[in-house]
């Protein structure tokens, strides 16, 4: 299991909380894929969750300026955006993406993320996939310090500028501490709430505070979503596609834009934790 500290709590059989693709006749990955196989087709999932222009939000905000410096930094690279969605097809069929791409994500479904995010999106050329928790559609955020988030109509108005919707959940609680029947509502029953009032396929999920592990995984995958965003660590899966916090420092955010740093980051907090020992 992946806590929403980025520390992995594996189970017996288990490979660093994750699990292998199940085969199919879609052409889907029959074993787990070798690190040089991933390394060769990923590319950094960036998460973003609010974008202010102040310093007065949660931990998990950035202000507009610095995001605004980050997209034109990587437009300036030669970066191109790619949805975590195109990133499972190129990881079941082995093709790696094209140089230079980049996801980037934002959770929750903030107001400010259409009012601020998606301007700056827009003047560098890139697109985003926001996960969307459908029970709090047009209300204030209860998880953290309360903000608003969008509407149906904001939403709408989110996908009509190219961008992309995916589920987060109903409610955003903790999967894990679900019982089964739970688990399946906040899965199933909110992709199907957006489907239902957006007219169109929800194909990704994002956990709650990225905390799952295979129950939740197979639940995504039983749901009918093409794939999902976990933390920041490697797995054998698509069903938990390995994401990086993208408010911290220009340091820290160069070394996110490689491919390995979930691995990287890992393999820093394992380190640690012998330290400490």
């Amino acid at each position: 299991m992946l806590r929403a500290d980025g520390e992995i709590v594996s189970g017996p059989g288990e490979w660093e909380g994750g699990r292998a693709p199940k085969a199919d006749d879609t052409g889907r990955t029959t074993r787990p894929l070798a690190w040089r196989e991933m390394w060769s087709v990923l590319a950094p999932i960036l998460m973003y969750h609010r974008v202010t222009l102040g310093r007065d939000a949660h931990h998990c905000s950035t202000v507009a300026a610095r995001f605004r410096s980050r997209l034109r930094m990587l437009r300036a690279l030669g970066y191109r955006s790619v949805s975590p969605r195109e990133l499972a097809t190129a990881l079941q069929s082995r093709s790696p993406l094209p140089p230079r791409s980049i996801a980037i994500t934002f959770d929750d479904g903030y107001r400010d993320t259409l009012t601020l995010a998606l301007p700056i999106l827009k003047e560098f050329g890139f697109t985003a996939v926001c996960y969307i928790v459908t029970d709090r559609v047009g209300q204030t955020s209860d998880w953290t310090e309360p903000a608003p988030l969008m509407g149906w109509s904001e939403i709408r108005e989110w996908v009509a500028a190219g961008m992309e919707i995916g589920s987060h959940s109903r409610t955003h609680r903790d999967l894990p501490a679900l019982s089964t029947v739970e688990l399946q509502d906040e899965v199933l029953g909110s992709r199907k709430k957006l489907e239902d009032r957006l007219g169109s396929p929800v194909q990704t999920f994002a956990y709650p505070r990225n905390i799952h592990g295979p129950r939740e995984c197979d639940a995504v995958e039983a749901a009918g979503y093409d794939a999902a965003c976990a933390g920041p660590a490697f797995h054998d899966s698509v069903f938990a596609l390995a994401r990086v916090a993208a408010e911290h420092g220009f340091s820290r955010f160069v070394l996110q834009l490689l491919p390995v740093y979930p691995e990287l980051h890992r393999l820093y907090r394992r380190a640690r934790r012998r330290a400490a020992s």
